[in-house]
């Protein structure tokens, strides 16, 4: 196994995350000084760094207890797995974490909290368990929402700050690929400059270093350096990652492109105005939720003048037949 090419491994320099990591190492070092300091939520893609920059501050610093939901899932499980209890009660596990975090107090760390079913749950025992020691708690996801969809009181009291990661772009992918290729002692087969620029062109299109890092895997275990070797171990990937967008949706991203469906296919077109009707919508929130799709790729929409009685109106149609067709199946 090439560790430098691996989920678990923690590069010795973070490239381009200095400030983002600054910001995760003053919450530990608040904590330190004063035995209690801020909530924080970090958001960014798969592949921004979030998880690696927290677990580089946790080599740091010996004051925190890690988890991620991925394999807890539950309310209950998740807080039982703080300390590894076994209670007959929920009521219990909450009693004796917040005992023996007032005798230990460390930092919560919580990986992948949107992976919890009842994340409600989660967040009102968070809450119980700040309001009764006033430690930090830090939060890791990829929702871009998650914290509008509070409880109220929880939201109010945990006041999380928030840490967005942003995409890596090409020229920056293209540095992280060369520290770790140079980080490895094994002999490689050669990459050519030619395949580095690919394979950081490639994975920026969604800004994601787990991309790159995974492709030169493959590229190296395959021998196998060709660019429609790499277009394909990318459009494996993008399938995975389009069905955890789907999951991620709210429940109004999800009712407007079922609008969306029923009233344009992958070969026509409609507007903006004909879904703010259907469903109620204000004109900037059809637009905001527009521009989110837009984004990802999943439509494309121009402005085009109707004339003088039917004015400029926002177009829309999916950007391809085969996202036309995984949403059918899908929403």
């Amino acid at each position: 196994m090439i560790i430098q090419l691996s989920d678990v491994y923690i590069p010795k320099e973070l490239l381009h995350r200095e400030k983002q990591l600054n910001e995760i190492r003053n919450v530990f070092l608040n904590f330190k000084k004063f035995k209690c300091g801020t909530n924080l939520a970090i958001f960014g893609v798969t592949g921004s760094g979030k998880t690696t920059l927290v677990k580089k501050v946790i080599e740091e610093e010996d004051n925190s207890i890690y988890l991620t939901c991925s394999e807890t899932i539950t309310t209950h499980k998740t807080i039982k797995s703080i300390f590894n209890l076994r209670c007959q009660t929920h009521e219990e596990v909450l009693r004796l974490t917040i005992k023996k975090l007032k005798e230990n107090p460390k930092i919560i760390i919580i990986d992948e909290i949107d992976k919890i079913k009842d994340i409600n749950n989660l967040f009102n025992d968070l809450n119980t368990i700040y309001r009764n020691t006033m430690l930090p708690i830090i939060i890791i996801t990829l929702k871009r929402n998650i914290l509008k969809s509070m409880p109220v009181d929880a939201r109010k009291t945990l006041f999380f700050e928030r840490l967005r990661l942003p995409s890596y772009n090409a020229n920056e992918l293209r540095d992280i690929l060369d520290s770790r290729l140079e980080q490895i002692e094994m002999e490689l087969p050669p990459f050519e400059e030619g395949v580095r620029n690919y394979l950081s062109a490639i994975s920026a299109s969604n800004g994601s270093a787990r991309t790159l890092i995974y492709m030169t895997l493959k590229c190296i275990q395959k021998g196998n350096f060709n660019q429609e070797f790499i277009d394909e171990v990318y459009k494996e990937m993008m399938k995975e990652d389009w069905f955890q967008f789907m999951d991620d949706l709210s429940e109004t991203e999800k009712e407007f492109l079922k609008s969306l469906l029923d009233y344009c296919d992958w070969e026509n077109e409609t507007y903006s105005e004909v879904l703010q009707k259907k469903l109620g919508f204000s004109q900037s929130r059809v637009s905001q939720i527009l521009n989110v799709f837009e984004k990802y790729a999943i439509i494309e929409t121009h402005h085009k003048n109707m004339g003088r009685y039917g004015g400029r109106k926002r177009i829309i149609k999916f950007a391809s037949e085969e996202i036309y067709n995984q949403l059918e199946g899908r929403i």
